[in-house]
């Protein structure tokens, strides 16, 4: 008994133990001990914080000089019109000349001028420039010189597009990987029906005429000529005759 009774004296003043322990004040050590983790896993997730906020502030710092500095950098899209009824000539940043038919348009961004879309008819006097090429784009011709001039007729009703070196040299790429490298007076047509393409020569008296506002004929079909007239004075002509493929010099 008496050992049954030290095991319950024994069990009671260790719950008291416990009791005591459990309610016990925390100690100025143990605070300070708590503060001093708390105070370090702040100072982590401040360090955390303030680098994140550093990569931030230089990539808003970079944004910034580059618009003030550069605020073109990005490039904008400008469409050059013909809408009158004589050639417009444009200017380029790069010294190059384009002489613009009626009813046709260039595109080009300002990042870069020697790379720009033909819709229509133009005349192109290009600076020569050995480390940049002039790219010249229409809906089915993809043209790349250094410095040249040469005349491209690329409207999109027409059944063929031309293009007409003056000088220097010209390539000159076409659908189904079709290449050609073209001489002066050598011109390329290429039939928008059939996809090819072949060479000829041409007259420049008849092909540049344009830029004085006239349309001359040498040994022209009357298909094309109906092209060339419809283009020129933005109108669509109905031809029901029989003499589509006529010639008619003029």
């Amino acid at each position: 008994m008496k050992h049954k009774k030290d095991k319950d004296l024994s069990e009671a003043h260790f719950d008291e133990l416990i009791h005591k322990a459990w309610n016990k004040p925390v100690k100025t050590n143990s605070v300070k001990l708590w503060k001093r983790i708390d105070k370090s896993t702040k100072k982590r997730n401040y360090v955390f914080w303030k680098s994140i906020a550093a990569v931030l502030l230089i990539a808003l710092l970079t944004t910034a000089s580059l618009t003030i500095f550069n605020p073109d950098a990005s490039g904008k899209m400008v469409e050059v019109i013909n809408t009158g009824r004589t050639p417009k000539e444009v200017l380029l940043d790069d010294g190059s000349k384009i002489l613009l038919n009626r009813n046709s348009s260039i595109s080009y961004s300002t990042k870069n001028t020697r790379t720009l879309r033909l819709n229509g008819e133009a005349f192109f006097e290009v600076k020569k420039d050995d480390n940049k090429p002039f790219i010249v784009n229409t809906a089915e011709l993809n043209l790349r010189v250094l410095g040249t001039s040469f005349n491209v007729n690329a409207y999109k009703n027409a059944k063929e597009t031309l293009v007409s070196l003056v000088e220097g040299k010209l390539k000159v790429t076409a659908l189904k990987h079709q290449e050609k490298y073209l001489s002066p007076g050598e011109e390329l047509v290429f039939n928008k029906e059939n996809k090819r393409i072949h060479l000829n020569t041409f007259n420049a008296n008849s092909v540049l005429a344009w830029k004085s506002s006239l349309i001359k004929c040498d040994n022209t079909s009357l298909d094309f000529l109906i092209d060339r007239l419809e283009n020129y004075y933005n109108i669509k002509i109905d031809n029901k005759t029989d003499f589509s493929n006529c010639v008619i010099s003029g």
